[in-house]
């Protein structure tokens, strides 16, 4: 039986989610996982296929994949007592064979959390011209034989629950570091270094590649497919280490700021 299943991981802690000889990624953590609970065998019998790979540092909060488990029961029940506490099954269901994530998902969506105070009317602003269809090779690490054209369907930039900025783009299909480098620009816009038309001059020329936002504020927040899912037991390590992160980035960026002594401003804007 193949399964659909909603997958999270924080990605601070791998090298991409797509499997490397001897890297940690979340592909090579889910095959080890389901090999310790008895769903297959090796990697090649769990057939794990996903809606987009992720690239080293990035997050994802509702990734698409598929896996073929021997016993699916057994799967659903112990899969995420068996994985690392920076990866967990939020829900599955059951597929056809011929059911494939990266073309079974529609619209994917992307936010980008920015980590200080910006002008986000500025940013949003900005991102309103990314919506429509564009070339967005220098947005993007283009590869060779790949269409730079894509279709955004929605960009926006609003105050997250700490007031800081985030970054929300929609599309069916991105090109490889395009959310960053739509991100990255935004920063410039945010901290007022350009006007947000530069998005509509670069969208336009597209003459030179915007440096890309750190991987490590983006998260892959969703991917639509025409499912319907069923809840996955939840353990509580998940939330322990998701919080214990969070609590010891914010003392480190405080701390570090208090050394730092003439404020962030400066810097952020080098």
């Amino acid at each position: 039986m193949k399964l659909a299943v909603v997958l999270g991981y924080a990605g601070y802690g791998f090298s991409g989610s797509q499997f490397q000889p001897d890297k940690r990624t979340v592909e090579g953590e889910f095959i080890k996982a389901g090999i310790s609970c008895g769903a297959w065998k090796d990697a090649k019998s769990a057939s794990f296929r996903t809606a987009g790979r992720t690239d080293k540092g990035v997050s994802a909060r509702r990734q698409i994949i598929s896996v073929t488990p021997e016993n699916p029961k057994k799967f659903i029940e112990s899969i995420n007592f068996h994985l690392p506490p920076d990866i967990w099954c939020v829900e599955y269901a059951e597929v056809n064979d011929d059911f494939y994530p990266r073309y079974a998902a529609g619209i994917r969506t992307y936010r980008y959390y920015f980590p200080c105070p910006m002008d986000i009317a500025a940013m949003q602003k900005a991102a309103e011209y990314f919506v429509g269809v564009h070339d967005f090779s220098g947005f993007s690490k283009m590869e060779k034989g790949r269409d730079p054209m894509r279709t955004v369907t929605k960009a926006a930039v609003f105050a997250g629950e700490s007031g800081l900025p985030v970054f929300e783009v929609s599309a069916k299909s991105f090109l490889w570091n395009m959310v960053r480098g739509m991100a990255g620009i935004l920063v410039a816009v945010g901290l007022g270094l350009t006007p947000p038309e530069t998005v509509k001059e670069q969208l336009a020329s597209h003459i030179w590649r915007v440096h890309p936002a750190p991987a490590a504020g983006l998260i892959f927040w969703d991917a639509e497919v025409p499912l319907s899912f069923s809840p996955m037991r939840q353990r509580t390590a998940v939330q322990r280490e998701l919080a214990a992160k969070a609590k010891a980035a914010r003392t480190d960026a405080a701390a570090a700021e208090a050394l730092l002594g003439c404020g962030m401003d400066k810097f952020l804007r080098e």
